[in-house]
């Protein structure tokens, strides 16, 4: 090995030794939202390209399943065109999407703080007469969830694929 790889390893030995595991979650999760941030912020400034438009077609969280034509956002994807947290304010006007698109993303996200900021925020960028097509597993369940304000499921969902260690 390395130098470098040694004194990482090393490091991290110390840490692991050193603190618990739930400190080691939270500070990953800390670090993981600083890139999202700083990737946000750098996508803001070049989402400006498409103020003057009217006829956005946005594809969120298109991984590397890039669209020609479309907007691509993806937080992760380096073949986005931007690169936003879908969690924020979408920085294009109001009603200047004639479709917004999204596949394997919405059920990601919390609820209701997420989900409803995000549900918001398409529906503000959306043009009269403007297309929302998401797709997401079980997509029942979590309609009716939504509709009903059934909290009680979007609790369980986040238990299940977000558990807190005790």
């Amino acid at each position: 090995r390395s130098g470098t790889a040694i004194m990482v390893h090393f490091i991290r030995d110390i840490v692991k030794a050193h603190t618990t595991l739930g400190l080691r979650t939270v500070a990953r999760d800390f670090l993981k939202e600083i890139r999202v941030g700083y990737r946000h912020y750098v996508s803001l400034k070049q989402a400006k390209q498409f103020s003057q438009r009217n006829d956005l077609k946005l594809h969120l969280a298109c991984g590397a399943n890039v669209k020609a034509g479309w907007v691509n956002i993806d937080v992760w994807s380096a073949k986005a065109d931007l690169r936003l947290d879908l969690r924020e304010t979408f920085p294009f006007a109001s009603g200047s999407v004639s479709i917004v698109y999204s596949e394997h993303f919405f059920e990601h996200l919390e609820y209701p703080g997420e989900a409803l900021n995000f549900l918001r925020e398409s529906w503000r960028v959306l043009s009269p007469g403007g297309i929302f097509s998401i797709g997401v597993p079980d997509c029942e369940q979590s309609v009716t969830a939504y509709v009903t304000r059934n909290e009680a499921y979007y609790e369980h969902e986040r238990n299940h694929w977000h558990p807190h260690p005790d």
